[in-house]
């Protein structure tokens, strides 16, 4: 399972290797850094949509939400389906910079001081019932993301999963149909392109749900109401999750994007349909079907034909032997990743991890060379041990960043003696006991082992931790665990970032709290000036390695298989997934 920052900061669970990522990479133009999808690079394409055509693309986890903007349902293994049934502003690109969804609609930065960008939904963007999207989707995108809605006892009525830069805007005014608005910021907001969706709930569903009418629904917000809006931010949290395999009534779960859900089998399969009703072009393929397979299954899968595309999460050696053994029966696609692994550690008082010591001595004794060695490069032959955190090494500015703010002389190389002299300075007589908690799969397995033989040698105990729902012990049992391996999808967000090292973060369980950090953060959020901004995240990494906050290990491979004469697939980099251009998929003709 998978964990992801979109455009807001959320902190999900991946299983196979990866959570939620601040990166880096966007385009930089000034007031429009995003492209758009009309002048981007498109595949070939047929004309319309090819009847009876399929296409089958193998996932690691079941559907569990179509509203993913909740804490609960935020995750990738809900994106790569809804990437097919919504349609929004923008969206990730192939190599993780914005991509204006113009069929959708435009934005434009029409002011600094103070910010404001306005945006046009497209006249002809409706649901698939037939509902324009307007006024009310956007208010309660709003309403539901900006943290404002709070009841009596001073809690947020909406469950999101993030209020990141939504809480900066002043309440869009529009009214009952209206297709444009304006976002107004008390502030400069770096990520100011990554806000506001439009396509991504149906307002007209939850104030139906809610007992109330679109235009009650308007006032209700308009006026702050919360006794109004409780209902509507009821269904809104829990109404859009579901159990696995219950498939929701479709009025529930109109599209705002090329497909329709229409079927699905818990724990198997997952069924989008073309949409008739799409106000953009055409997908080629009529029937997308996700299969539920974990990672040791797809390899066969593909090659027994039962499904078409598969981009596993962590390839092992093993995945890549197998892949390369098809030859012309597959096309093997790699490419950039903003995905990376890494460990965090449990810093509280009484933690074993509390002192610097400690955890000087485990990113010492880690072998971290020797880790991608047998691990990443076999799928990825340039990779390398990444060695910070909001830097990666696809990024122009990461070996500048490395140099400046990465103490190698400390770091670059494993160092057991030096571990072991640190643990005596911290006053450890006898073997330290750390429990290290990750997911059951591969590679993780190997790597936790790596790290236990290299780390017992230096004086601790590592004990091998993979409960099922490891995920959720992150946050909800963090008794449980001293330091927990896992990995972070992610994007060309920067503000995401901030809730993951801030004293109190949202994505911060670990006890850590350093005030220098916290007002760098607050600065890169609030900067006008992207370039301005990462030099700020220089100096914050720099902190985060003086206090050892984590130890980033190495950006994961990322590599797709596809059927050989089907079109369109490409490896993503974000946190979107291989399913991001879906509606670009062009099946084996016959």
């Amino acid at each position: 399972m998978t964990t992801k920052r979109r455009g807001t900061a959320f902190f999900a669970v991946l299983a196979a290797g990866a959570l939620t990522l601040a990166a880096c990479g966007s385009d930089d133009d000034g007031e429009e850094p995003g492209a758009n999808r009309s002048e981007s690079e498109e595949p070939a394409q047929s004309e319309g949509t090819i009847p009876g055509s399929t296409i089958t693309v193998a996932v690691n986890e079941d559907y569990t939400a179509y509203n993913d903007d909740t804490a609960t349902g935020n995750g990738t293994w809900n994106t790569l389906i809804n990437n097919g049934i919504k349609l929004d502003f923008w969206s990730y690109g192939a190599d993780g910079s914005v991509v204006r969804e113009e069929d959708f609609g435009t934005y434009e930065l029409v002011s600094e001081d103070p910010l404001t960008v306005e945006y046009t939904i497209n006249d002809e963007a409706v649901w698939s019932d037939g509902t324009p999207i307007d006024c009310d989707d956007i208010l309660l995108e709003w309403a539901a993301l900006s943290g404002t809605m709070v009841d009596a006892a001073g809690e947020n009525i909406f469950n999101s999963a993030s209020n990141n830069g939504y809480e900066l805007i002043e309440k869009p005014e529009c009214a009952a149909g209206d297709k444009e608005f304006t976002a107004v910021y008390s502030q400069p907001y770096i990520d100011w392109e990554l806000i506001f969706q439009g396509g991504s709930n149906p307002a007209h569903i939850a104030a139906q749900q809610g007992g109330l009418t679109e235009e009650e629904l308007i006032t209700a917000i308009q006026n702050d109401d919360i006794a109004a809006l409780t209902p509507v931010a009821e269904f809104w949290n829990n109404g859009w999750q579901f159990n696995p395999g219950e498939l929701p009534d479709p009025t529930l779960i109109p599209s705002s994007g090329p497909y329709l859900l229409t079927d699905w089998v818990a724990g198997q399969s997952i069924t989008l349909t073309a949409n008739p009703d799409f106000y953009g072009p055409p997908p080629p393929t009529e029937t997308i079907v996700l299969r539920v397979l974990d990672g040791a299954q797809q390899v066969a899968a593909l090659q027994n034909g039962e499904v078409d595309v598969i981009n596993p999460s962590n390839p092992t050696v093993d995945t890549m032997s197998q892949l390369e053994s098809m030859g012309d029966q597959i096309e093997l696609i790699t490419g950039g990743n903003l995905t990376w692994s890494h460990i965090d550690f449990q810093m509280g008082p009484g933690r074993p991890f509390e002192q610097l010591e400690v955890r000087q001595a485990f990113a010492k004794c880690v072998p971290r060379e020797l880790i991608v060695e047998n691990l990443v490069r076999p799928a990825n032959p340039d990779a390398v041990v990444q060695d910070l955190r909001e830097f990666f090494p696809v990024d122009e500015d990461y070996e500048a960043a490395r140099e400046a703010a990465f103490p190698a002389d400390m770091y670059g190389e494993q160092d057991i003696a030096g571990a072991q002299e640190l643990l005596t300075q911290a006053g450890v007589t006898q073997p330290l006991e750390v429990v290290l908690m990750h997911a059951d799969d591969p590679v993780r397995n190997d790597l936790a082992a790596l790290t236990k033989d290299a780390c017992d040698q230096a004086g601790f105990n590592v004990v091998d931790f993979t409960p099922p729902d490891w995920g959720q012990r992150i946050t909800a049992d963090v008794g449980s665990y001293d330091a927990v391996m896992f990995g972070w999808a992610g994007s060309g967000n920067i503000a995401s970032g901030q809730s993951l090292y801030v004293s109190d973060g949202d994505q911060n369980p670990y006890g850590y709290s350093n005030p220098r950090v916290d007002e760098l953060w607050d600065q890169v959020v609030s900067s006008a000036d992207r370039e301005a901004a990462r030099e700020l995240l220089v100096e914050m990494e720099t902190e985060l390695w003086n206090d050892v906050f984590s130890i980033p290990l190495y950006t994961n491979a990322n590599v797709v298989a596809v059927a050989a004469g089907i079109e369109g697939v490409e490896v993503n980099a974000a946190q979107t997934g291989v399913t991001f251009n879906m509606d670009e998929w062009v099946p084996a003709q016959s």
